[in-house]
């Protein structure tokens, strides 16, 4: 009975469709992070809540939107970062092997 209830799980996942791996990760589970970082902005920077002390709303907004400029960034730069980083590798691995024979 356990080995039967194994072998269909096991075929299940087999033939459970999967996303293709297009090398881009999960690009629509990244859009609503702009968007709630961007209401809770709005929501912050209401007159209400920076009445009593504006100094620190208006420093407290200005961190949270260079934070935002720093960690969400398009897949695309990403991405270009990764090629670039990889291509450099691919070079060092070019000169190192150029090196080793060349002596």
């Amino acid at each position: 009975m356990i080995f039967r209830a194994i072998f269909w799980i096991a075929v299940v996942s087999v033939l459970m469709p999967h996303e293709p791996d297009l090398g881009f990760g999960r690009p629509h589970l990244a859009e609503p992070l702009p968007a709630t970082l961007s209401s809770l902005v709005a929501q912050t920077s209401t007159e209400q809540n920076c009445a009593a002390d504006n100094k620190a709303c208006t420093a407290g907004l200005a961190l949270l939107n260079s934070f935002q400029a720093m960690t969400v960034r398009s897949l695309a730069d990403v991405k270009a970062d990764l090629d670039q980083s990889e291509q450099s590798k691919d070079e060092n691995r070019r000169e190192d092997f150029i090196r080793r024979h060349s002596m």
